[in-house]
């Protein structure tokens, strides 16, 4: 009797499975659904569920890559909140080649800017290290490699140094910490015929906010004369460099700065200063000193006649990434006010 009703029961089952397995067929496809229990434990846990309309049978993935695509999707999209359809950027094959065989023959000039930059800010006791090994980074932006930067032993940012398929060399600065997100920033160069002053003048600027950040938390810096003299001589050539241009442009006026006396350390501007005449036609018309004060160069003219107070001028550029160019043209616009009012003068006499 029990076996009877056990062969009943069993055939029932197997009808109903066959049944089940018709309408699924029939519809080819199923609905999700959600007991109550799960519809509890879902609401608890404030997960967002989404059911897909399914594709067409001519249009439909394999299981296994749909599944992938989508737990792949998913779980990049928690992390950044970004769209789980979000897909990398496809680079040809000779493309990516190029731009890693470009990258292989920018890394000498960059560890001579990088290197540089590390000489300019040791006194911040900021340093930028050894880069990691070098990879594609996310969508396939840029071919590049991450240095962490140092402020003393603690490691603070990631620079991310990357050559862009467009030619572009990008360095990026992120802190670890939210708290220190002021020292974020980014700046960008064509990496063409880039050499080591074009390499550490990016750096310079992408450590712009770093070295503002650190000033403001060491507060000002107190040097004595043996570490200025030494911090001058790390900008030496660079100094001598802008005041042969510099001279080069104003010979056609007939002007030219004088050094009067080497560099030495100076009191007043707590490092090293290095005073200068400004000639025109062979006479003396004016005082120029160039300071260095800690993070910057100070440029200042001043002229004997307080008359002509409005002719002197004051300016400063960074150290950090300092070239002859730019420190030039911050000589020569100092400079060319008084010049120019000793021309005139001399016309009218």
């Amino acid at each position: 009797m029990t076996s009877g009703i056990i062969l009943v029961l069993s055939g029932i089952l197997i009808g109903a499975g066959f049944a089940l397995v018709w309408r699924d067929i029939r519809r080819n496809r199923r609905q999700a659904f959600l007991s109550e229990h799960d519809t509890a434990r879902v609401a608890e846990a404030e997960v967002e569920i989404t059911i897909a309309e399914p594709e067409k049978p001519s249009k439909a993935m394999p299981m296994a890559k749909s599944i992938a695509s989508l737990l792949g999707g998913s779980l990049f999209a928690r992390k950044t909140g970004e769209a789980a359809s979000a897909e990398p950027t496809v680079l040809d094959e000779a493309v990516q080649a190029a731009v890693v065989a470009d990258w292989s023959a920018l890394q000498p000039v960059l560890e001579a800017g990088v290197g540089k930059i590390n000489s300019l800010l040791q006194q911040a006791a900021i340093a930028i290290a050894a880069p990691g090994d070098s990879a594609w980074s996310y969508k396939n932006h840029g071919f590049g490699a991450y240095r962490r930067i140092l402020i003393g032993e603690e490691s603070v940012a990631w620079l991310r140094l990357e050559l862009a398929p467009d030619g572009f060399l990008h360095a990026r600065v992120k802190a670890h910490k939210d708290e220190r997100s002021e020292i974020n920033a980014a700046a960008q160069t064509a990496a063409k015929a880039i050499d080591a002053s074009r390499a550490g003048d990016l750096l310079a600027e992408c450590l712009k906010p770093l070295a503002a950040y650190v000033a403001k938390a060491q507060g000002p810096a107190t040097m004595n004369n043996e570490v200025s003299a030494k911090a001058w001589q790390e900008i030496d050539g660079v100094v001598a460099a802008a005041l042969t241009a510099t001279n080069g442009a104003l010979s056609q006026a007939g002007a030219r700065l004088v050094p009067l006396d080497a560099p030495a350390w100076h009191q007043e501007a707590n490092g090293h200063r290095m005073p200068l005449a400004i000639e025109v036609f062979g006479k003396d018309v004016a005082r120029m000193h160039i300071d260095h004060r800690g993070a910057e160069l100070e440029v200042a003219v001043g002229v004997p006649d307080a008359l002509f107070i409005n002719l002197g001028r004051r300016r400063r550029i960074a150290v950090a990434g300092l070239s002859v160019h730019p420190l030039a043209e911050v000589i020569a616009d100092c400079a060319w006010p008084v010049i120019s009012r000793s021309r005139d003068s001399r016309r009218s006499a």
